[in-house]
């Protein structure tokens, strides 16, 4: 039997500030473009390292303010169940001197892609929804990967 439950606000961010690798969406210059990207959660914000030239970094920069979303997920293939929780709201460029240092002390964003990434860029969400799918378990209680502190 298939189901499908929608995600409070605080199931949604628990589950966001425990996932490490998620995806940005967001209109680029060129275009549309999703970039998987490590991120970390501080607040109620999304936040990524970026290269000074890459699409988001430009975006940030061009259009404070533009509206970006962002999706995470867990899933399992065998037993056919799994949630996703999608964040949207505008996007900055984190520049302020006090916000960097309490990222740098709360929970800075690792990045795995090689290359230096020095911009610091945010999402703070205006919209935080998510829903799991399946029977018989409950996303928030189910061991899986997680950011390592």
């Amino acid at each position: 039997m298939r189901s499908e439950i929608e995600l409070d606000a605080e199931d949604c961010r628990a589950l966001l500030a425990r996932g490490v690798v998620g995806r940005l969406a967001f209109w680029a210059y060129d275009g549309p473009r999703i970039h998987p990207v490590n991120y970390a959660v501080v607040g109620d914000a999304v936040v990524v390292r970026t290269t000074p030239t890459s699409g988001l970094a430009r975006l940030a920069r061009e259009e404070p303010g533009a509206t970006v979303a962002f999706e995470v997920d867990g899933i399992d293939h065998a037993d056919q169940h799994g949630w996703s929780v999608q964040a949207r709201g505008p996007l900055a460029e984190v520049t302020d001197p006090d916000e960097l240092a309490e990222v740098e002390r709360t929970r800075p964003p690792r990045t795995w892609a090689p290359g230096e990434r020095t911009v610091l860029v945010r999402l703070r969400w205006t919209e935080l929804t998510g829903r799991q799918l399946g029977t018989g378990w409950d996303a928030t209680r189910t061991e899986g990967y997680g950011r390592v502190t």
